[in-house]
């Protein structure tokens, strides 16, 4: 009796292969999480490579399935056996939750604001307000109780105003700021954190670099309890204008003399990256280890530059939570091309739990705000 198995096909062997290829792939991406880029740099790649190697590999099992092939399970059984970092990737959470009654309830939000698109001048180099007072709307509409700012600005002349003016219409007055660097004398650059709670202890981690990276802690006050709070700034990747055009247009470049202008973009893009990895990677174990010795509570929020498959979400994530956890969808923080995946985060210690996490729509700056609202069931009542 002839076998009713059908033979896979020559074209089926290949893509099998290629299918077996893209399956180890992404089981070598989760290993980006746990080598430090320090260490071994290259791995850093695989892991910002994460969510197109899943994307492909989820392609595959529909391929198979639709030709009712059982090699849908190389690509299945890669995908669970990291199914953590899909979790980090994706949530499909209700976020119209109501929030629980007992304890205390805060609105937090983080925000890379671009320093209030201070540059984009108007004619004749006049200021341009647009933006700034967009930010400044959508602050009163929502009203915040704690609010982390990146890339904030201070002008000393009072000419575009921030750091005074934002007292006057928000309810978190109490503000900490620090400064990486300066122009003239009258523009500051660096970061702001705004709360609602008195401040009563504050510092700063300062990062071996000259991109303006930085990580603030703020204590604050909130009836008989105390809560430590950092609001950091992870190292850049520090793509020029037109490096962003030449990896948004890479797919136009032709054959001949571009070969060379492909060459040198490359590798000058690479070895930005590398730097930026192995920067981040140290920037996030200094800042970890300061976590851990903290005597109260954290909430964190900030602009990590990395994606939650790189080193340096893993080395946050272990001691904090993730509030994206409490959202849904992919909840991509940044607008431009590079990196277009979610690396803005809020991060708190188990104390604290996580409801309704949001990503905005504003498109004031090249970042989304993000924001969630934490619950602290224990907080003693506020005299």
């Amino acid at each position: 009796m002839a076998s009713r198995k059908k033979k896979i096909s020559f074209a089926g062997k290949v893509l099998l292969i290629i299918n077996a290829g893209f399956a180890l792939l992404l089981l070598l991406s989760y290993m980006a999480s746990y080598i430090s880029p320090g260490v071994f740099w290259p791995m850093a790649f695989l892991g910002l490579a994460y969510p197109a190697l899943l994307f492909i590999n989820i392609g595959f099992i529909g391929l198979w399935l639709v030709f009712r092939r059982w090699y849908f399970l190389v690509s299945l059984l890669s995908i669970l056996f990291g199914y953590q970092h899909v979790g980090n990737l994706f949530q499909w959470n209700n976020t119209s939750k109501s929030l629980p009654e007992q304890g205390l309830n805060l609105k937090v939000l983080s925000y890379n604001v671009r320093n209030f698109d201070l540059y984009n001048y108007g004619p004749g180099w006049t200021l341009n307000f647009v933006n700034r007072n967009n930010i400044y709307n959508y602050l009163t509409r929502e009203d915040y109780d704690i609010i982390f700012f990146q890339e904030f600005v201070h002008d000393r002349t009072r000419k575009f105003k921030t750091l005074d003016t934002l007292p006057t219409f928000i309810r978190a007055r109490h503000a900490h700021f620090e400064y990486t660097r300066s122009s003239k004398d009258v523009n500051f650059f660096g970061l702001a954190t705004f709360s609602v709670y008195p401040i009563v202890n504050k510092g700063k981690i300062l990062f071996e670099t000259d991109a303006g990276s930085l990580c603030i802690f703020t204590d604050l006050k909130i009836g008989y309890d105390t809560i430590r709070v950092y609001n950091l700034h992870l190292e850049s990747i520090g793509l020029s204008e037109e490096d962003h055009m030449f990896v948004e247009n890479m797919i136009n470049i032709t054959q001949g003399s571009e070969d060379q202008k492909f060459g040198e973009h490359g590798r000058r893009i690479i070895a930005r990256l590398r730097r930026a990895f192995e920067s981040r990677a140290a920037q996030a174990e200094a800042v970890a280890e300061h976590i851990c010795q903290s005597p109260y509570p954290v909430i964190l929020g900030g602009d990590f530059n990395d994606t939650p498959s790189s080193y340096v979400y893993y080395k946050m994530s272990r001691q904090l939570n993730d509030a994206f956890k409490s959202g849904r969808g992919m909840g991509r923080t940044y607008i431009g091309a590079i990196p277009s995946f979610r690396i803005d985060y809020i991060m708190h210690s188990s104390e604290f739990k996580a409801f309704n996490y949001l990503t905005g729509n504003e498109k004031y700056s090249d970042h989304y705000p993000i924001s969630v609202l934490l619950n602290w069931p224990y907080a003693d009542p506020i005299p």
